[in-house]
Formats: C-alpha cells, sequence, structure tokens
C-alpha cells in the first residue's frame, strides 16, 4: 500500500473519531443543559444518536476539507518547481 494512501486512511479515521468525539461533546453540553424533569429516555437516547450522527457529517467535512487543502498544498508545490525549472 503506497504511503499516500495509508495518510487517507489515517486521515480519514482520525477525521471520524474527532468528529464523533464533537457529537459526544455536544450531547454532554445537551445533557447538562436540559433538566431532567423536562428529558424522557427516549429523548435523551434519540438526541445522543442525533448528536452522534451528526459528529459523524462532521467527521466527513473535516476530512474533505483535508483532502483539498493537501490537493492545493500539492498544487502549489508543483506550481513553484515549475516556475523554479522554467528561470533556471
Amino acid at each position: 500500500m503506497s504511503s499516500r494512501a495509508v495518510t487517507i486512511i489515517v486521515l480519514l479515521v482520525l477525521s471520524e473519531a474527532a468528529g464523533v468525539a464533537l457529537g459526544e461533546c455536544f450531547y454532554r453540553l445537551f445533557l447538562s443543559a436540559i433538566p431532567p424533569v423536562g428529558q424522557s429516555q427516549f429523548t435523551a437516547q434519540a438526541s445522543h444518536v442525533a448528536h452522534l450522527m451528526y459528529g459523524a457529517g462532521v467527521g466527513v467535512v473535516l476530512f474533505v476539507w483535508s483532502l483539498l487543502g493537501m490537493a492545493a498544498g500539492g498544487l502549489l508545490n508543483k506550481m513553484r518547481k515549475g516556475d523554479s525549472a522554467s528561470k533556471g
């Protein structure tokens, strides 16, 4: 497996982990903001699933933005090498 594939796989895993951790953090914030009297067990469970799904979506967005940044950096690097080669 090439180093680029390993980098992309690691980036995907870390992005998803960060997104799910963010969703869990927001779920804990939700639990602390809503009083226990105003919340049923169903609401807590449904909210937990929704927050985790939100976190997974954020992880995908982080992954895509990271890939775009890597691609832009690679293009800028190639453009700089091309300019150096044509001047020298």
